[in-house]
């Protein structure tokens, strides 16, 4: 277990991963296809899935601090547990209400849990796991998170069928047994005495150069990813005419992948000199989906196959996502991890907030097509970017924080 990275503690994070995650996953692949039949109209629900997509990004960048300060204030079982709250109103909400507006503010409550716990996870890493197998522990972190990728739309496709109540029903169910089981496993987890009251602008101050180029080249990465990320449900659905139950295949198929990655993967960088190598191939295959996505299925390739490729592709673009989140969490200084990694993913989201009304303007003006090959472009940029800033960066120290806490396990 240790060599996994894994405690009480961590346990406690994987059911939180694994059960909100498999709650999310039951339904939210299938979102655009459902706005779809709600609306009746394909641009319609282009449309809604824009506005969706911008309030989500916005409601993410804002749970992302809000949640830094809960865990930094109250500690991580507290925090973790609060994150299950807006997911719970937000099911009641959908399973009460098919008017548009009622929707679309249900899927946002939903789908804030993972923002709001983010941070409460790397200060339980940072805190509880040793350096030298923190990426190991956010490679099983992934796995875990990546599970109910494989099994959420697999099973979501039959269940939508069944219709979409009975999806949010059994998600619902899932969100309570995961929220019990966290509570116990969390018990001997207590929160910091006295926590530092830094102010967020020492915070900022905190973050070293080769974080702040990772930062700026992830804004470039995720506008573009956000170009084609909640539209490539509607476009294989509504453009290609491929059913939800192969769509649900094709993001079984994607995670799928990156599970075969995360172990071996993971313990090559605790190894490694530089997880950097990593991160910008992450970077390159990021940029590269919306591209493939556009291009493949008009190779000449039967278009299962053509399908099949390009989420096997993005599926491999998580090679450097643990070697990513441990380069962040062992950045900060621990006395201020949470609040730091909080307002880290805070302000990314809300940099890239406006990316999907471009993009939806963008799809109803030039079409998916030209709109998703847009996307990768953004993207490469951001992948050129990471490449030659954080080469100049040289891994500098960050600044000293006014005031220092327990020194960092190792």
């Amino acid at each position: 277990m240790s060599w996994l990275g894994l405690n009480r503690a961590a346990l406690a994070v994987l059911v939180v991963i694994g059960g909100l995650g498999f709650s999310e996953e039951l339904w939210r692949g299938f979102f655009g296809p459902y706005l779809r039949q709600i609306t009746r109209d394909l641009e319609g629900a282009v449309g809604l899935l824009g506005l969706f997509s911008a309030l989500l990004t916005l409601f993410e960048g804002l749970g992302y601090i809000l949640g830094g300060a809960l865990a930094h204030r109250l500690g991580a079982r507290i925090a973790l547990a609060a994150s299950a709250l807006p997911m719970l109103a937000g099911f009641l909400l959908l399973l009460t209400s098919r008017e548009p507006w009622a929707v679309v503010l249900g899927a946002l409550l939903v789908t804030n849990w993972e923002p709001l716990s983010v941070p409460a996870t790397f200060d339980v890493v940072g805190s509880e796991i040793p350096k030298d197998r923190r990426t190991i522990a956010f490679a099983v972190q992934s796995i875990q998170k990546r599970l109910p990728k494989v099994l959420g739309p697999l099973a979501g496709g039959f269940l939508f069928a069944l219709g979409y109540g009975v999806n949010l029903s059994i998600a619902l169910t899932v969100v309570l047994v995961a929220l019990a089981l966290q509570w116990g496993l969390l018990a001997r987890l207590r929160p910091k005495s006295d926590p530092p009251a830094v102010p967020w602008r020492h915070v900022l101050r905190a973050l070293p150069p080769d974080l702040r180029a990772l930062l700026t080249a992830e804004i470039f990465l995720r506008w573009g990813d956000w170009f084609v990320r909640d539209f490539a449900s509607l476009y294989v659905v509504g453009v290609l005419a491929r059913s939800e139950q192969e769509w649900g295949m094709y993001l079984a198929l994607t995670s799928l992948t990156a599970l075969a990655t995360y172990i071996p993967v993971g313990k090559w960088v605790d190894r490694a000199p530089s997880p950097k190598p990593f991160i910008g191939v992450t970077f390159l295959l990021f940029a590269l989906f919306p591209i493939n996505l556009a291009l493949l299925p008009k190779s000449g390739l039967p278009l299962p196959v053509a399908l099949g490729i390009v989420f096997v592709l993005n599926g491999l673009r998580e090679l450097g996502e643990p070697a990513r989140k441990a380069l962040i969490t062992t950045g900060f200084p621990p006395e201020v991890r949470a609040r730091a990694v909080g307002l880290y993913w805070g302000l990314r989201s809300l940099a890239f907030c406006p990316a999907p009304l471009v993009a939806a303007f963008l799809w109803r003006t030039i079409g998916p097509d030209a709109t998703f090959l847009v996307g990768g472009a953004i993207g490469l940029v951001g992948t050129a970017w990471f490449w030659w800033r954080v080469r100049a960066a040289g891994g500098a120290a960050s600044p000293p924080l006014p005031r220092s806490g327990a020194p960092d396990r190792k």
